[in-house]
């Protein structure tokens, strides 16, 4: 089940393989849609949500902050280092994303590279063309991984966007 502190620490992990463990404060942002998908909240109880959330989360992401930005319908959540530390010492990395990750920053990979990847850990791969040079790639088990890769083939190689399911199903229906 997707949720806020899940996809919080997902976040975090998907830092720490790209960049290494750094024990230091980070900032999330998430548009308002994800914040009430994921909370689960509707936008007349979100200040409520949002208070409960990190009152029950405190004791292993520490004392999170979120905010509205300056831009409307975003949002900023600040995770204090003891929370990205308890995450780092706490949670095992996804073989898969790793696998991915690898991946994805290799020059000269194409799209059935990455879905190479994919189909290492399950044959049961969905691939769904969006556009001339955009797909999303998801396994139809969410429990390998319950995101949706938004690939995007450019003049420099491949770039990727995370999201949830339902967010690409936003996404494209835009």
């Amino acid at each position: 089940m997707m949720d806020l502190k899940r996809n919080i620490i997902d976040n975090i992990k998907e830092c720490e393989i790209k960049i290494g463990y750094r024990e230091e404060d980070m900032n999330l942002y998430y548009p308002l849609e994800s914040l009430l998908e994921l909370l689960p909240a509707a936008p007349g109880n979100l200040p409520d949500a949002i208070v409960e959330f990190c009152k029950s989360t405190g004791p292993e992401l520490g004392a999170l902050t979120i905010k509205e930005t300056g831009e409307k319908g975003r949002y900023c959540i600040h995770v204090p280092s003891s929370g990205v530390k308890y995450i780092h010492e706490n949670t095992a990395g996804s073989p898969f994303l790793k696998a991915f990750l690898d991946e994805i920053f290799k020059p000269g990979n194409s799209v059935d590279d990455i879905v190479n990847v994919f189909k290492a850990f399950s044959d049961d791969v969905a691939v769904e063309k969006v556009d001339e040079h955009e797909w999303g790639v998801f396994f139809l088990d969410p429990e390998i991984d319950p995101y949706v890769y938004y690939l995007e083939q450019e003049e420099f190689g491949l770039q990727y966007h995370r999201f949830t399911r339902h967010a690409y199903e936003a996404l494209k229906r835009q």
